[in-house]
């Protein structure tokens, strides 16, 4: 029987090492810039012992890297190579590539593929063009659809009754541009209505500069 008990307290402890572990991660994906651990642990409600010794472990993987002496981090490459490597050929992000090559190269800009995924924006692909100034590699990064142009432009085939739903519980305010209101909403998916794109200009952070267009289904929706 004692045999038994220690089975089930090390499975579930291994399960709850697991969580926090995808916890942490997650916490870095929905951030644009570098993430300390006192951050890390706000966000997870993780102690910040744990978070520590959860993203010592993953830098040492190569999961999530550490940039400065300070103890911020960010995804690594090591978890961008392992997402690649699990997405099967003819995947939406295969199919889209060819097309965004072509668009970096015409704009002389960075071109990049977004999708829905539980609520916020999810980019999938981004290409760059060669250049002195390079900006960062957005994908697997998460966002909230009314900071950036891609998610307003998935706005774009909502119901009013669905952006003020999307709006109800406040809207985040990441830069003085941010849009915070549901009256302020309400005006950018009109324009992206009328217009078919999106503009953002430093509403996620200030140095970015956005502009989008949906890509719809048959029902019109993106």
């Amino acid at each position: 029987m004692s045999g038994t008990f220690r089975l089930v307290v090390s499975y579930a402890s291994d399960i709850q090492t697991i969580e926090r572990t995808f916890a942490v991660l997650r916490a870095l994906a929905g951030r644009s810039d570098s993430t300390g651990v006192t951050e890390v642990a706000r966000t997870t409600g993780l102690a910040k012992s744990t978070c520590s010794r959860i993203l010592s472990s993953l830098d040492d993987l190569g999961i999530v890297e550490r940039i400065d002496d300070a103890g911020r981090y960010v995804i690594g490459s090591g978890l961008r190579t392992l997402a690649a490597s699990g997405a099967p050929a003819g995947t939406l992000r295969d199919l889209a590539r060819p097309y965004l090559r072509e668009l970096a190269g015409r704009l002389g800009e960075s071109a990049a593929l977004a999708v829905m995924d539980g609520g916020e924006g999810l980019y999938v692909a981004q290409v760059v063009t060669p250049g002195p100034v390079q900006v960062t590699d957005w994908t697997g990064q998460r966002f909230p659809l009314h900071t950036i142009a891609a998610g307003q432009a998935f706005m774009g085939s909502w119901t009013d009754e669905r952006i003020a739903d999307y709006a109800a519980d406040g809207l985040e305010e990441f830069t003085a541009h941010t849009v915070t209101t549901l009256v302020g909403l309400r005006q950018r998916v009109g324009e992206v209505r009328r217009t078919g794109v999106a503009w953002t200009v430093g509403e996620f952070s200030e140095e970015i500069t956005g502009v989008a267009a949906p890509v719809c289904d048959a029902d019109g929706e993106a």
